[in-house]
């Protein structure tokens, strides 16, 4: 993700500084989830598509889950339908479909 403010500072010795960062609404979406076999056991190295919905299914990104069964998304388009195909050991395990708010 890209930075939105930066700056910086450097406190005299004992010297108190207060702030306030103000920053704009994000448009962009992220999508977090966690792959999990049939038992609840999180499934390491998952291969997981995400594909624009609709008549194309362009892929957008991929990714393979961590340790933790993990995977994230993002920054992707708000308001913008997406499908996601979850596959491990060449065997598609999932697929649905979500929109991004």
């Amino acid at each position: 993700m890209s930075s939105v403010a930066k700056f910086y500072i450097k406190p005299a010795e004992g010297e108190h500084i207060e702030t306030t960062v103000k920053v704009e609404q994000e448009k962009a979406a992220a999508v977090c989830g966690t792959v999990r076999d049939k038992g609840g056991t999180a499934v390491e190295n998952a291969l997981v598509l995400l594909f624009r919905s609709g008549q194309d299914k362009k892929l957008i990104d991929r990714q393979f889950t961590d340790e933790e069964g993990q995977f994230s998304f993002g920054p992707i388009e708000g308001n913008v339908l997406y499908l996601i195909k979850v596959y491990k050991n060449s065997i598609k395990i999932r697929e649905l479909e979500i929109v991004a708010d």
